[in-house]
């Protein structure tokens, strides 16, 4: 508890919450997002976590070639600007086209934010770096959080208030940005 006094790790850790929550998020709002808007029955809406798996597999194998070759800043901003596109897209969407395009931004933008928060934090405490681990992955537990404030917001005002939720974790990730290095 102790290291979150160290505001990069505090603010590390809360970035890792923001990624999972958005995670995790995505998977239980986007098919009811094509249910509702689309009409579509629960198994033609589960295609859109396989869609936002494929694209966040994509990221994760071509974020390690970018992440060689471009600053990590530049990298994290362009994939929460993808995110942020993505919210956009779920919020105002009403096309398949759109919301299925707005899924894959989602997975391609969320792939690699977990390990670029990550070392930073890794990298601001070297000293402590199993402690300041440990706390990243209990960062997890945003998994549980984000739905939670999600089941909220949606029973409010519908799927929109969920991805306001998720769109809020979105905005965090931009205010974290200059701290990565």
């Amino acid at each position: 508890m102790k290291l979150l006094g160290e505001p990069i790790v505090l603010l590390s850790f809360l970035g890792i919450m923001c990624h999972v929550g958005i995670d995790v998020g995505t998977n239980t709002t986007a098919p009811k997002i094509l249910m509702d808007r689309l009409g579509m029955t629960l198994a033609e809406a589960g295609y859109a976590t396989s869609l936002y798996f494929i694209f966040r597999t994509a990221g994760c194998l071509t974020g390690s070639f970018f992440l060689r070759v471009m600053n990590n800043k530049l990298f994290f901003l362009i994939s929460i600007t993808m995110m942020a596109l993505s919210m956009c897209g779920l919020y105002f969407g009403t096309s398949k086209a759109v919301l299925y395009a707005a899924i894959a931004l989602v997975g391609y933008g969320n792939s690699n934010v977990f390990s670029m928060v990550f070392a930073r934090a890794l990298q601001s405490v070297p000293e402590k770096q199993n402690e300041v681990s440990g706390l990243m992955i209990m960062g997890l537990f945003g998994g549980t959080v984000f739905p939670l404030l999600m089941g909220f917001a949606s029973d409010a005002v519908g799927q929109v208030g969920a991805v306001l939720v998720m769109a809020a974790g979105v905005v965090y990730l931009f205010a974290y940005a200059p701290r990565m290095k």
